[in-house]
């Protein structure tokens, strides 16, 4: 998982992650964060479900996660890539079930807290309940820090799937 999660890193440091602004920013986190999600997402304003542009536009990236996704043994059917974000309290009331959050990067800070608990997520998996749980991150980030968050959405029986897209 060490390897990968390097070459997970290494992909990523050489994009360029969307910066969420105002308008397209629905949860009052700090402005201009830098965020995308990979897999399926639902299209807001037309109600139906396709893969994200950043998943068509970088496949690379998208195979590795999906083997992450894999190794971890954890179904879902989007992941969610932050860079540097600082989240305020929350849920994630749009996910389905449990999530899997992974971090790694060259950073100290930014503690994933859920329900007010510390949790360790530096290149290890923690699973909780987003749309149940309030979290958040502590506002102590210094360095490069990139999380992975994996997440199940509803998926209308009408879209076919393969087992390299939705686990």
């Amino acid at each position: 998982m060490e390897i990968l999660l390097n070459e997970i890193e290494d992909i990523l440091k050489g994009i360029n992650i969307p910066k969420k602004n105002k308008d397209n920013n629905r949860r009052k986190f700090p402005a201009f964060c830098r965020a995308m999600t990979m897999g399926y997402v639902k299209k807001r304003y037309i109600n139906t479900v396709e893969l994200s542009t950043p998943t068509k536009k970088y496949p690379k990236l998208y195979e590795k996660l999906v083997h992450l996704g894999v190794l971890l043994n954890f179904p879902f059917t989007s992941i969610h890539i932050n860079h540097n974000i600082v989240a305020p309290k929350h849920k994630d009331s749009r996910n389905m079930g449990v999530s899997l959050i992974i971090s790694f990067g060259d950073y100290t800070g930014a503690d994933l807290m859920v329900e007010g608990e510390k949790q360790d997520t530096f290149r290890k998996p923690v699973i909780f309940d987003g749309s149940k749980l309030e979290h958040w991150n502590t506002p102590d980030l210094v360095g490069n820090r990139y999380s992975l968050v994996y997440y199940n959405i509803k998926i209308p029986q009408t879209i076919q799937t393969d087992e390299k897209t939705i686990q």
